[in-house]
């Protein structure tokens, strides 16, 4: 049993061979750009711009798929990673080879910052900003260049919707990039199948977000797709061990399948 879905958000089908039909969409109807290359001056383009973006809570290695998938679809994204989280260390020799295969093959690797893990959900916001460059100084020294755009893990309400640039960095959460803005969080479309909310157009800036755990060759339940993922780690006693911590960082709550 899954999460019951929100009045018209949408889940049906999580397979790449879906995801490619919505990437041939949006290279037919839109420029699409690297989330770093954001500027005031996108909706004055005469053709509509879309950015892609993914956030990597849990697995460099569903990243990297996608990765490679999007590289055969001819498309460049965002991949924004995290400095803290409980399910990769981003400053291990393994996620370093994950992360510069992400780059080599052309796509943007930014900062996904965490509020809580940095401690900083509480403060006032010119210590938030020194703390979100330094973490982005930090992820730069790590990925060998700059890194030129960020998102937040379970934004506080003062993030969203605010300026393009945060600590110099183009921030996911910008208005102008939130104008029109559709996602996968917690497995479901809020907004309907998004290949048809595309012909709906909420403006001439989308911003798309796809986290890459959801997403497989074949078409799985969200529950299923966590399930699986974690027995592949080390088998059930991993699995068991870690389920709750996994459901609560991604705030996705369901029932074991």
């Amino acid at each position: 049993m899954n999460l019951a879905n929100e009045p018209g958000s949408w889940d049906k089908d999580f397979s790449h061979a879906y995801l490619e039909r919505l990437y041939a969409r949006l290279k037919r109807d839109f420029d699409l750009a690297l989330l770093g290359d954001a500027s005031e001056e996108d909706s004055a383009h005469d053709r509509p711009r879309a950015f892609v973006r993914h956030d990597i809570d849990v697995s460099l290695e569903r990243a990297v798929e996608l990765a490679r998938k999007e590289q055969e679809w001819g498309v460049r994204s965002t991949y924004h990673v995290m400095l803290d989280s409980p399910f990769y260390d981003v400053r291990s020799e393994r996620s370093a080879a994950a992360i510069a295969e992400i780059i080599a093959i052309g796509h943007e690797v930014g900062l996904h910052y965490d509020v809580v893990a940095r401690k900083t959900k509480t403060v006032d916001g010119v210590t938030r900003e020194k703390d979100i460059d330094s973490a982005c100084k930090e992820l730069a020294s790590i990925i060998g260049r700059d890194v030129r755009s960020l998102s937040f893990h379970l934004p506080i309400e003062e993030l969203i919707r605010g300026p393009l640039r945060v600590a110099g960095r183009v921030s996911g959460y910008a208005k102008e990039l939130f104008q029109w803005y559709l996602s996968d969080s917690r497995a479901r479309w809020r907004e309907g199948d998004p290949i048809e909310s595309l012909g709906m157009p909420r403006g001439k800036v989308l911003q798309i977000l796809i986290h890459p755990i959801w997403w497989g060759e074949t078409d799985m339940r969200p529950a299923e797709r966590l399930r699986e993922w974690l027995l592949g780690l080390s088998g059930r006693d991993a699995y068991e061990a870690m389920r709750a911590k996994l459901w609560d960082h991604i705030i996705f709550r369901a029932a074991d399948p």
